[in-house]
């Protein structure tokens, strides 16, 4: 993730990270943040972004955030109440969808093309999912075991790629309901991008289980007719 990434607004049409002017973020004191701490909270960001590379977000301390960030404790807590706040601050700059997704989704898919639609946008979320694993992987943690705000996070990240999920399976009409077919799709292409990260048997490969992701996407998203499309 790049640095100047962070602590940004979100633009769910954009790269998964918002390049617009947005509205200028306030301290815990509720001044507005100029420059100065804006820079200061955003290497603050990059360091928890680093160590969550490495560590759980139960292993990562204020020491080390600010050790990393090359700032003081004191100067952490104008910005975040505790860790778990920086770490939800990243996640919450993190939409799940990028241009090719948007594009790939958006247009009308053929029974024909289904299948090469399919790899291209499981390709597309796999490296996308993979360039964030780490405050994915702490934010979905934190959402599974019932913190709010990590679901709340987690939510808004994925309603973009949802509702255009559930869109082209109502445009396929194929019997599949579309919301619960998205959320079904979107299960699938989360669990793959995990397991695709991690050590795989000998008979396994990387490329064989995303054709694999893909072929079942594929028959999520594939029109039951050309008229529907």
């Amino acid at each position: 993730m790049k640095t100047s990434d962070l602590g940004q607004s979100t633009n769910p049409a954009g790269n998964g990270m918002e390049d617009t002017k947005a509205a200028r973020p306030r301290n815990l004191y509720g001044q507005s943040i100029g420059r100065k701490g804006a820079e200061t909270r955003e290497r603050l960001l990059k360091a928890t972004v680093e160590l969550l590379e490495k560590r759980s977000l139960r292993d990562v301390s204020v020491a080390d955030i600010t050790a990393l960030a090359g700032t003081s404790s004191s100067g952490f807590y104008i910005y975040f109440s505790d860790v778990d706040a920086a770490a939800l601050a990243v996640a919450e700059t993190i939409y799940q969808i990028t241009p090719e997704i948007e594009a790939l989704l958006s247009k009308a898919w053929t029974t024909e093309d289904a299948k090469g639609n399919a790899q291209a946008l499981v390709n597309s979320y796999v490296n996308f999912t993979r360039q964030h694993h780490a405050i994915l992987r702490v934010r979905n943690l934190a959402a599974d075991e019932g913190d709010r705000r990590f679901e709340e996070a987690r939510h808004n990240a994925v309603a973009r790629i949802h509702e255009l999920l559930a869109a082209r399976i109502t445009a396929a009409n194929n019997g599949l309901d579309p919301s619960s077919g998205a959320s079904a799709v979107l299960a699938l292409m989360e669990r793959i991008s995990a397991i695709s990260r991690l050590p795989l048997r000998r008979h396994h490969s990387r490329p064989k289980l995303i054709a694999s992701a893909a072929f079942m996407v594929a028959s999520a998203l594939a029109p039951a007719n050309e008229s529907t499309t």
